[in-house]
């Protein structure tokens, strides 16, 4: 019995740790930095293990188009990881993830 508690214990932290957002920008093919680190192109699926209400500044690149400027952050209720908080009594920095996707509008360079 204890391992089977030991195992839902482990189940839920990570389940509750990991957040993934897909990050797209229109139009598509952008290049994104994340804390001004470059990551890659939009479309682009990030993921995580940052506490809750973690913020992350964006940056979007793209030639014709002005520099955008914007954030993502955790701030969506995880139901597993509240599941996991409640059964366990403990409280868990990671209740809170992203949404499922962003999606930025860049404005085109007259």
């Amino acid at each position: 019995m204890k391992k089977i508690i030991l195992l839902m214990v482990v189940f839920f932290f990570l389940v509750g740790c990991a957040s993934t957002t897909a990050i797209k920008s229109n139009p598509p093919g952008a290049k994104l930095y994340l804390a001004g680190q470059e990551k890659g192109v939009t479309p682009y699926t990030h993921t995580d293990t940052s506490p809750a209400g973690t913020r992350r500044q964006v940056t979007l690149k793209l030639d014709g188009y002005k520099d955008f400027n914007g954030e993502i952050r955790r701030s969506e209720l995880s139901v597993p990881a509240l599941v996991g908080t409640c059964l366990v009594l403990v409280p868990v920095i990671w209740i809170l993830e992203y949404p499922p996707q962003y999606t930025f509008e860049m404005e085109k360079l007259k």
